[in-house]
């Protein structure tokens, strides 16, 4: 029997526009309008009141089916903006006892808080399960994706858990008949607006808009080729126009994250891009958007279309400006190519934030290919101006389902049956990749920017990274 009411559950995460479960909505209403739907996002409801919230939410609204949506789970972004990963670095590499102090006993808290988070939201599933064993119970999300494997015990038998990427599977369990086109939502902002009441807390705060799945590059670190297939699939350009205008008139929103893998994953895409963008010129929006973008991809004319189309802080992931890291790393573009797009972007008229994201002590780092990044990051200055650049400094995190997992336990950085999930200390170090010889060097310089603080995390990073450098090679 088809499922005619439908409670989405977004598990707590970090307050950011719910595009997923708004998705996952909008694609059931379009395939059977006739579907009552609800969404509630526990990341905009206090902990304490979660359960609460769960519970008056299924007795007022009835739902026969609840579809729980499970966002985030490793304890640790492998990015110096994670306060994790900060505190890891300085207990390990720091030179002050004071200062490992300090960092332990935030560890712990940190260790305390990622356990608890994992066993509340399990503890809300198993809850919502025992208190409604007529209700089907569905799990899914980007962490049930990557993690489900390692969760399946921890959880009640009748729950249905989907880490496939498509959601054949999960439209089977509810008995609807999928749409021909299932990767396009077709968002209607009334039907968002009457299913998922708490949209307002998203009126000034950033969109999520996604113009296409799929990714086709073998990224020797990345998880989307996993989480969406390769094989890009597009969504109408006209389509995805509407969504974003229907954003901007009806809600006031101004500001937009496009959530591709990569905006140009491919040279197919410059087209899908140009026609979304000159969708946006015409009509005249005024808004602002960002994303991944593959900037090696774009020409003049694209170059002018983003900037005129309202192009705001672009983030680019360079990863190294080392060739031979780029190669090893299976990027597939190369360092000269990201700098001819860079031109190519500043003579269009491009004037805003350049975001550069930087893996230190990638598989093939040097002490030479470290120092060639130095120069590169300098060559973008030139291009934009000093104070335009920021280098956003990450490490490679080993996850499940990538090249680098492969590559780590083949040379022994980890071993098989390895926890990806584990907060432990010693098990952290590893999986935030930062292997010798260059781990201990790079470990503390970055210990002692993260004690100094400021503005300017990256930049100081680098500097220290080129400072120790050069010392070592003065005779």
């Amino acid at each position: 029997m088809a499922a005619s009411r439908i409670l989405i559950i977004r598990l707590p995460c970090h307050k950011v526009f719910p595009t997923g479960p708004v998705y996952l909505m909008s694609s059931i209403h379009r395939a059977a309008p006739e579907v009552a739907q609800k969404v509630l996002d526990l990341a905009l409801v206090d902990r304490r009141f979660q359960a609460g919230e769960i519970r008056h939410t299924v007795e007022g609204f009835r739902p026969d089916v609840i579809a729980f949506s499970w966002r985030d789970m490793q304890i640790f972004s492998p990015q110096y903006l994670d306060g994790a990963l900060r505190d890891a670095f300085i207990f390990f590499y720091d030179s002050s006892l004071t200062r490992k102090l300090r960092a332990a006993f935030r560890g712990l808290r940190d260790i305390v808080t990622y356990r608890s988070s994992i066993a509340h939201n399990l503890a809300l599933l198993r809850k919502t399960t025992a208190a409604h064993p007529s209700i089907t119970i569905a799990l899914g999300g980007p962490s049930i994706r990557i993690f489900g494997d390692r969760l399946r015990r921890r959880l009640p038998r009748r729950v249905h858990t989907f880490t496939e990427t498509c959601l054949d599977g999960f439209f089977d369990l509810i008995g609807i008949a999928m749409r021909p086109d299932p990767i396009e939502p077709e968002i209607d902002l009334k039907v968002v607006e009457s299913s998922f009441p708490q949209w307002e807390a998203y009126r000034d705060e950033v969109v999520g808009v996604q113009t296409k799945q799929g990714c086709p590059h073998a990224c020797l670190y990345c998880l989307y080729g996993f989480l969406e297939g390769k094989t890009v699939r597009r969504r109408e350009p006209a389509r995805v126009v509407r969504e974003i205008e229907g954003y901007a008139r009806r809600w006031g929103s101004r500001r937009f994250w496009f959530a591709d893998a990569q905006l140009l994953s491919e040279h197919r895409d410059r087209e899908h891009l140009t026609a979304i963008l000159e969708g946006i010129v015409r009509m005249g929006l005024p808004i602002q958007w960002s994303g991944y973008v593959r900037i090696h991809e774009i020409d003049d004319s694209l170059a002018s279309l983003m900037v005129r189309s309202g192009l705001c802080d672009l983030e680019v992931s360079l990863n190294s400006g080392a060739q031979s890291v780029l190669d090893e790393l299976k990027l597939g573009f190369s360092v000269d190519e990201v700098m001819k797009g860079f031109e190519v972007l500043k003579a269009a008229g491009y004037a805003g934030k350049v975001l550069v994201n930087l893996s230190l002590n990638a598989p093939g780092e040097t002490r030479d290919t470290l120092l060639e990044t130095m120069e590169t990051m300098r060559r973008i200055r030139k291009i934009f101006g000093e104070n335009q650049v920021v280098p956003v400094v990450f490490f490679l995190a080993i996850q499940p389902h990538t090249g680098l997992e492969r590559k780590a336990q083949a040379n022994g950085h980890i071993k098989a049956g390895y926890d990806p999930l584990s907060v432990l200390p010693w098990n952290v170090i590893r999986l935030i990749y930062n292997p010798a010889p260059l781990g201990k060097l790079i470990g503390r310089s970055c210990a002692t920017v993260f004690d100094r603080g400021g503005d300017h995390v990256g930049e100081m990073i680098l500097t220290a990274i080129e400072t120790e450098l050069k010392a070592a090679a003065v005779p």
